[in-house]
Formats: C-alpha cells, sequence, structure tokens
C-alpha cells in the first residue's frame, strides 16, 4: 500500500492572525506525536525534522533561520530548509507545506487509513 499525504493545519488565519509566525523565525510543533521545526522565510513556511543530525539539538527551541537555512542554537549547523541539505553535507527530512487561504498546512505520509476500511 503507498503512503499518502496527510495535511493537518497548523494555523488558522481566523484564530491566528493573517501573520502567526515572524519571519526568519523556528519553531517547533507537534503533529500526531511527530516533532517538526516549522520556519518562516521571505518564501514561505517550510517543515523539516526538528532534531539537528549533529548533536540532536532542537531546531524550533532557539533555531532561527538566515538566508533560507535554519541554524542550529547548538553549534550553528545551518539547513536548507527547501531541501534539507546541511552545509556540512548531512541532511534532514523535509515535509510539505501549503499556505492556504485559511492557514498554513503541513503534509506527513501515512499508510494509516482515515477511516474504518471496510
Amino acid at each position: 500500500m503507498s503512503k499518502k499525504i496527510i495535511w493537518y493545519k497548523v494555523y488558522d488565519f481566523s484564530r491566528h492572525g493573517e501573520e502567526p509566525q515572524q519571519i526568519n523565525s523556528a519553531r517547533t510543533i507537534d503533529i500526531e506525536g511527530k516533532r517538526l521545526c516549522l520556519t518562516r522565510t521571505e518564501e514561505g513556511y517550510f517543515a523539516i525534522d526538528d532534531k539537528c543530525p549533529h548533536a540532536g539539538a532542537r531546531f524550533g527551541m532557539g533555531g532561527w533561520c538566515d538566508m533560507g537555512l535554519v541554524v542550529c542554537p547548538v553549534h550553528r549547523y545551518k539547513y536548507d530548509v527547501k531541501t534539507g541539505k546541511g552545509l556540512q553535507g548531512d541532511f534532514v527530512e523535509t515535509y510539505p507545506t501549503e499556505l492556504r487561504n485559511d492557514g498554513v498546512y503541513v503534509g506527513l505520509k501515512s499508510d494509516k487509513p482515515r477511516w474504518w476500511p471496510f
């Protein structure tokens, strides 16, 4: 069975306002028990794993964005928010995001059915 993308609304503009997160910021979000780092750059919102592969620090707990790169708050390692590629040659996983009329959504791949499959 192939995995489908399930979209989760992380910001609702009617509740959180039109600009719920500052540009060049990073924050931790939890979706279905998975910790992600949601970043906002001049180009929009991006989601990556919230764990730096270098030392395990959480990007969303003190990190920030600089020129499209999320910066780890511990050792200042940098990762491209679009591709997940680190300047050091390692990677973090990226997740699709969508800016819709009503809010910001992050997609996670899942093979779990969203309804009872009889």
